[in-house]
């Protein structure tokens, strides 16, 4: 008893933080678990992505979800599949726009998956809501993914 108040005497720091980091990691857990018991998660609510330049919902063709935004903590996040029946149609084109309360304050780009074994696909989003496809010769027209999408609003 006499060795530990020896080391108590000559680091309180270490035994005080000690302490602190049990209470805070025993805390931390409880209110998480309480929060997830409670149901309190947020409510997310899609909505569909208004579609331009005769691109269409493909979910149903691919098994997945129809384009769609929603924002849920100051994040943007994007989802769904869309098409064009016209093969050959220009790309870069509009997909669809978002609203003033999803956009971005810059223009935003990301990596985008389409349907093709060669070439990429792009997706800029842009201040004024604009959804763009761009790509480099793989069939975003076939098939374009918006999933994975995600930004935080106004950046």
């Amino acid at each position: 008893m006499s060795r530990f108040r020896t080391i108590m005497n000559q680091s309180p720091a270490i035994i005080i933080s000690v302490i602190a980091l049990t209470f805070s990691l025993g805390s931390g857990a409880g209110y998480a678990a309480s929060v997830v018991a409670r149901g309190s998660a947020p409510k997310i609510s899609w909505h569909a992505l208004h579609l331009r330049n005769s691109w269409q919902a493909a979910g149903s063709a691919f098994h997945t979800g129809n384009p769609a935004y929603t924002v849920s903590n100051s994040i943007v996040y994007l989802t769904g599949v869309a098409d064009r029946a016209n093969q050959s149609s220009p790309i870069p084109s509009v997909i669809g726009v978002l609203p003033k309360s999803a956009r971005p304050k810059h223009s935003l780009w990301f990596t985008a998956y389409n349907y093709a074994s060669a070439g990429g696909s792009s997706i800029e989003v842009l201040p004024n809501g604009d959804v763009e496809v761009g790509g480099s010769g793989g069939d975003e027209n076939f098939f374009t993914s918006l999933a994975g999408i995600v930004f935080p609003l106004g950046s």
